[in-house]
């Protein structure tokens, strides 16, 4: 893993973009697993959809940005005060993406656990490029500092 990861840093132009991007998602499948568990979580004990999303996402989000900043994007030298408020503006902007799409499945398919985990689903994958670029252009880019 370690050299994969400096391979990354070592690499150019779109190579570098396409490994960056599939660390991202690798990273982005255990925040999944994590914001995915703790949403079934909290919608079965009776949270409405929008509770359960916001409290599961606001846990996966801890390690989501330790990891992303420190391994995907390597930058962890940089500004952290500066990275956590553009990550949390483009991540803000990705959640309300879930959201948004999520409460127009619920209404298209009725509120049951079936449903909600298919809003779940569909919220992510649409929400995956706004944080993915967003957080490549703006909230860790190497300027910064």
């Amino acid at each position: 893993m370690k050299r994969l990861i400096k391979k990354v840093r070592e690499s150019n132009g779109k190579v570098k973009h396409v490994f960056r991007f599939g660390f991202f998602c690798f990273i982005g499948g255990f925040s999944f697993l994590i914001d995915w568990s703790f949403f079934n979580l909290f919608y079965n004990i009776g949270f409405s959809f929008i509770i359960a999303i916001t409290l599961s996402v606001a846990i996966s989000m801890v390690f989501n940005f330790s990891v992303n900043r420190n391994v995907t994007f390597s930058a962890k030298g940089h500004c952290v005060k500066k990275q956590i408020y553009r990550w949390l503006i483009i991540y803000l902007i990705a959640f309300l993406v879930r959201l948004g799409s999520g409460k127009i499945i619920l209404i298209l398919l009725g509120e049951n656990l079936l449903s909600a985990n298919i809003a779940f689903v569909l919220g992510v994958g649409l929400a995956i490029p706004v944080s993915f670029f967003g957080s490549l252009l703006w909230a860790f880019k190497k300027d910064n500092k």
